[in-house]
């Protein structure tokens, strides 16, 4: 925390609905979107038009994207570190933040995917003084960003509070949860298999990507009712262990990695890329198609090599911003 302290950080474009409990503990940093939300449908059509307007014919304020940001534009002079996250369609912003407060150490963050030829690639910016940063291992290399690995949304200021639960509290083996594509359902089944044929508890859920279409056998082990993050927490913290099935070409840690990381759970995932964190350990991670679903069993009754807190602490709020940090 101690870092923090000695900064005052605006983080724009950050999705805070509702607004995250946890945020008041880091008075330092302030997370907002970046335009104005609740808008009318006259007024979003103006916002939209801005965007595409070309700056010689910007002749009115409700066609300058500047028009409709949110309120922090009248404080942005206040902050030394900008970190944009996900949010880069354009010059607009960095123009903007630049001409106000040009000493600020402005970041760029990247969570997901870059399309080639679009206005998100950190090559149209290069003549700007924008620092790139991102957890995509493969944006890191094409663009020469900086790789900073994402933190924990949910991770506690208290960690006493995520200490593991006593044994007589795990209710099931592995717990699982997702939409349901790709070859997720055939994954399941076959994981299914071996845990059943092990005696091991489960609970593997798939939710239809449209619940409106029939989707689910009625046999399926799976089960598709939806449920909301406050019960899937719990789910996890009464569970031995996580299955994570990222999709295709999605890089970096997910939620579940996370979740198993901070509640000291173990982890069945199709990531190999998780190897190069330092908190990987063969003991509490199972690469699906790197070791036999044969292992599993043996995997799940093995105990839990416990991650020091000097690890698991670079992936709060407080680690993923030291990286923001200037020389």
């Amino acid at each position: 925390m101690k870092f923090i302290k000695n900064h005052h950080i605006l983080i724009l474009g950050w999705p805070l609905r509702p607004q995250q409990d946890w945020l008041s503990h880091y008075p330092e940093v302030s997370a907002v979107r970046i335009y104005r939300e609740d808008l009318p449908r006259s007024q979003k059509r103006l916002k939209d038009l801005s965007f595409h307007m070309p700056r010689a014919l910007q002749f009115v304020d409700s066609v300058t994207p500047s028009h409709w940001y949110g309120g922090w534009k009248d404080y942005i002079e206040e902050y030394d570190t900008v970190i944009l996250i996900d949010e880069v369609r354009g010059r607009d912003v960095f123009d903007y933040i630049l001409s106000r407060n040009p000493d600020c150490n402005l970041c760029a963050f990247y969570d997901s995917p870059v399309r080639l030829g679009t206005p998100k690639e950190p090559s149209r910016y290069t003549d700007l003084p924008i620092h790139f940063y991102t957890c995509d291992r493969q944006i890191a290399e094409r663009y020469h960003a900086t790789f900073a690995p994402y933190f924990y949304i949910f991770s506690p200021c208290d960690f006493d509070a995520y200490d593991t639960l006593a044994q007589e509290d795990i209710q099931r083996d592995v717990f699982f949860i997702g939409e349901e594509k790709g070859d997720r359902r055939s994954r399941i089944n076959a994981i299914t298999e071996i845990l059943d044929q092990a005696g091991l508890t489960h609970e593997l859920r798939l939710v239809p990507q449209n619940r409106h279409h029939g989707l689910f056998h009625r046999h399926s082990p799976a089960n598709e009712s939806y449920m909301p993050y406050s019960v899937v927490q719990e789910r996890v913290r009464t569970s031995r262990a996580i299955l994570e099935l990222i999709s295709d070409g999605q890089t970096g840690l997910t939620q579940r990695s996370f979740e198993a990381l901070f509640l000291h759970k173990k982890l069945i995932t199709t990531s190999p890329e998780i190897k190069f964190y330092d908190f990987y350990h063969p003991q509490n991670i199972f690469v699906l198609g790197e070791r036999s679903l044969a292992e599993l069993p043996d995997f799940l009754r093995s105990p839990f090599h416990l991650i020091t807190p000097e690890i698991v602490q670079q992936y709060t709020l407080t680690g993923w911003l030291k990286h923001f940090s200037r020389a």
